[in-house]
């Protein structure tokens, strides 16, 4: 079931290689749209991916979302999102809202998706 759709504007890139490894680190802005939540990132967001000459790497998304609940009371959410290159990312969700604290120990997963040459994270919930 998906539980929230982030719809990602980096807005740059700042990087360093050094020998085997680049890292980058992309500041991003945006809006989250889902069932359960509706919001906007707050400045601050950032995304640190660690990439290997080999193609293998790492990213570690984190950021927070202001925004209301499915009852319509202000809250935030912040989400970490983790993940390998080329892989489901793992988020962890954290909220100030009541009826949301379930996300807190959902078994979720995150997917990339880019229609139309933009960002989109789809976070769901996954049997198991």
């Amino acid at each position: 079931m998906e539980v929230l759709r982030v719809y990602v504007n980096v807005t740059g890139c700042h990087e360093v290689v050094s020998g085997e490894r680049t890292i980058r680190m992309l500041p991003f802005e945006g809006t989250c749209d889902g069932p359960f939540f509706k919001g906007k990132i707050l400045s601050g967001g950032v995304d640190t991916q660690k990439g290997y000459a080999d193609g293998t790497g790492t990213l570690s998304a984190r950021y927070m979302i202001e925004g209301t609940d499915c009852e319509g009371n202000s809250c935030k959410l912040f989400i970490e999102n983790n993940a390998e290159f080329n892989s489901y990312t793992v988020p962890t969700i954290l909220t100030d809202s009541p009826v949301l604290k379930w996300l807190e120990t959902a078994n979720l997963q995150g997917r990339l998706e880019f229609p139309d040459g933009k960002l989109n994270i789809v976070i769901e919930t996954i049997e198991g």
